[in-house]
């Protein structure tokens, strides 16, 4: 069972006992939802009971030593002195959170020819009214030089005929939009939406998207299957879509971008008839998978796979594809993968514990693993992150720009303003981005992060901080007495297009820096570089008192350390020290 101490390096006193305070339970195995979670013998079992219960300060839940659950966990506002606190019971390894489906179970593979498999599709039935999604106005909207009318019917019976008559098309789908706001969505809903067009010249509505109905812009969901070529008679057509919101939304959009699509002078004529709700079937891979961790048979050791980005990439045992359009990954095998592999982890884009900007709560004793997102990630105030362990994090792919592929995924990642935060005992093995990190656009104040006795292994970085808006201050951050190991030699080195393996990254930093230290760390072995700054800003940090550990005959003459304005290659430890005075008291070997 896990304990927790006071964080009093950063003056946070909290306290786990409370008179008033409820203790839950929670088993994967043997727990029922329609228990009362107040004992193991009435245990909850689902995360998703967990998040949807209005915990108070104080109370503690606790998750079954031994348990895997392939949910995100919600934190919860405490209360100061009260947190509430997230941690196990039990003996056994520590329960699991994973945001991962295991494609090595049977009957999930189909053979495509050309070494090519790929997983079961979805289907679907069980139609049924949707009882808040009744459409009636919509809107249009148009930017750049694109031009559209928007008419509706004043006469007759519901349904109304809408009328848009395109005046000048679009460069690009956005720039004429056909939206209907505040559409109320729950997680994991599939929603069939059906209406009637006819337009006088025949066009196709290739982008559908449902998203949150106001800035900042975010999707709430994805299309799984369309009926939307549009022909000059009538005809019914039909989206599918499915929600990858984490907890209930209200303001839930859906837009038809026909910028780029609707000819000029077409007149599309649209009526709305209303929404379903329906039972999808499948592996639930509606959301990217950013990498498949694979463990082969009769070993222990896994390896991950290699994303690429259309199938006819696939030419080597372990490239993966995963189409979102039609929600199956589709993989290289010379053999069916199941008699290859014991476990295929394909780590979905879900946050494993999303921390908001909640307040005053512990999170104690997981294995959080096998995500193409983040494993924790918010701007939370007042709470500890302990003992847990993040495997086989990020990999998902975040944006395209000019057609490249940008994939992310941080271990523990805090965005803009927070405070009173410890961080401690934690590990972070296999990570594609960096292990721990602050960063963050926006102005705010950083007070009180302490990141401490942490280890890292095979993480591109282990630290990272960028943070690139002039009216943020960062008032104290603290990394100390921690190992980080390899970085720059996990699986996503060879996969990246940025290639910056090192212990420490800095970049875009446009902030006030009041107290910023690095100290009293071992690393040990980086592949790019000890510290790779993107920025002139090296001289502000406060480092000091470090062990640098760096194989090889003559590490002293090695260029590890980086930033703007000196040798691109980099300069030696020594040089270093001379320009910057930092890490006067610390050493550099390679033993």
């Amino acid at each position: 069972m896990s304990h927790w101490s006071k964080a009093a390096t950063i003056g946070v006193v909290m306290s786990i006992t409370n008179a008033c305070a409820a203790e839950y339970f929670v088993d994967a195995s043997n727990g029922r939802d329609s228990n009362s979670g107040l004992s193991p013998a009435e245990a909850w079992q689902s995360v998703r009971q967990v998040n949807s219960t209005a915990l108070k300060p104080g109370d503690v839940v606790r998750f079954k030593a031994g348990e895997i659950w392939r949910e995100s966990l919600q934190a919860k506002s405490g209360a100061p002195g009260q947190p509430i606190t997230f941690t196990s019971y039990g003996e056994g390894p520590k329960p699991a959170l994973y945001a991962s489906v295991d494609l090595a179970a049977p009957d999930i593979w189909t053979d495509l020819g050309n070494n090519i498999w790929a997983t079961k599709a979805d289907s679907w039935d069980n139609y049924r009214p949707h009882a808040t999604f009744a459409p009636g106005d919509w809107n249009i909207f148009c930017d750049g030089d694109a031009r559209a009318t928007l008419a509706a019917s004043k006469h007759g019976e519901p349904p109304k005929v809408f009328t848009i008559d395109c005046i000048k098309p679009g460069k690009v789908a956005t720039n004429i939009q056909l939206n209907y706001f505040g559409i109320p969505l729950a997680p994991d809903q599939n929603i069939r939406f059906r209406f009637r067009a006819r337009a006088s010249k025949p066009f196709s509505i290739k982008n559908i998207a449902l998203m949150r109905s106001h800035t900042p812009w975010g999707d709430y969901g994805k299309v799984i299957a369309r009926n939307t070529d549009i022909g000059t008679e009538w005809q019914e057509h039909e989206v599918l879509m499915t929600t990858t919101i984490p907890d209930n939304k209200a303001d839930g959009r859906l837009s038809f971008f026909i910028g780029d699509a609707i000819p000029e002078g077409c007149s599309f004529e649209f009526v709305p008839l209303g929404a379903e709700l329906f039972d999808l079937h499948g592996l639930d891979l509606k959301q990217d998978v950013g990498n498949i961790v694979l463990t082969p048979i009769g070993e222990t050791n896994q390896i991950a796979a290699w994303k690429r980005w259309n199938t006819e990439s696939l030419k080597k045992q372990g490239d993966f594809y995963h189409d979102l359009s039609d929600s199956r990954v589709y993989f290289y095998s010379e053999k069916d993968p199941t008699t290859l592999y014991s476990a295929m982890e394909a780590a979905r884009r879900r946050n494993i514990v999303a921390l908001g900007k909640n307040k005053h709560f512990i999170v104690d004793g997981f294995t959080i693993a096998y995500t193409g997102a983040h494993g924790a990630n918010g701007a939370p105030e007042d709470c500890v992150i302990r003992n847990c362990d993040f495997r086989w994090i990020g990999g998902s792919l975040l944006y395209t720009r000019n057609g490249r592929p940008t994939r992310y995924g941080n271990g523990v990642e805090f965005w803009s303003s927070c405070k009173n935060i410890v961080v401690e005992h934690n590990t972070f093995e296999d990570v594609y981005d960096t292990a721990m990190t602050n960063q963050g656009p926006d102005a705010g104040r950083i007070v009180n992060v302490v990141w401490q006795n942490n280890k890292t292994v095979r993480c591109e970085q282990a630290y990272e901080i960028w943070l690139s808006h002039e009216e943020m201050t960062v008032e104290s951050i603290i990394v100390r007495n921690s190992t980080f190991i390899d970085s720059g030699f996990g699986w996503s080195h060879e996969q990246r297009p940025d290639i910056r393996g090192c212990h420490l990254l800095s970049y875009g930093m446009k902030c006030k820096i009041v107290d910023l230290r690095y100290e009293n760390n071992v690393m040990i072995n980086a592949k790019d570089a000890i510290l790779w700054f993107s920025n002139d800003r090296v001289a502000e940090f406060k480092i000091n008192n470090n062990r640098y550990i760096q194989p090889g005959e003559n590490p002293a003459e090695a260029k590890l350390f980086r930033w703007p304005g000196i040798d691109k290659g980099g300069i030696t430890f020594a040089e270093y020290q001379r320009i910057t005075g930092l890490d006067s008291d610390s050493t550099l070997s390679n033993k």
